[in-house]
């Protein structure tokens, strides 16, 4: 502390970027592992093969609106952490209900149809 009882802006500066650092570590802890735990066990044990296309559908179109969200955000200053604040929970949640889907479908043996070809090869 300075004389007059202020903080001197340099020691602000170090704390803030002291925060910021961390927040873009942790960031990256929260990353592709989480996906297949962000969605609820069940969530679709009840939804018929249909229900489950439509919802595939609305979920894959969602995940390609973060993606485009996100590679946007990473190109300006600051992007990682306007990615984790505002897309990463929801892309991951995104993420684990459409592999959520997946594998309901899988058990019921519905043919899911919303995925194409090269995406079904790919997962």
């Amino acid at each position: 502390m300075s004389a007059s009882g202020e903080t001197p802006p340099r020691i602000c500066h170090l704390g803030l970027a002291a925060i910021v650092g961390c927040t873009v570590m942790l960031t990256g802890c929260a990353g592709h592992d989480f996906e297949a735990t962000a969605s609820r066990p069940g969530k679709f044990q009840y939804y018929s093969c249909d229900q489950l296309d439509r919802r595939g559908v609305e979920l894959l179109k969602r995940e390609r609106e973060l993606t485009a969200l996100i590679d946007k955000a990473r190109q300006g200053p600051g992007g990682e952490i306007a990615i984790a604040l505002a897309y990463r929970n929801e892309y991951n949640t995104v993420k684990g209900d459409l592999i959520a889907i997946e594998q309901t479908g899988t058990q019921r043996n519905c043919t899911l149809k919303f995925r194409t070809v090269s995406e079904q090869a790919v997962r």
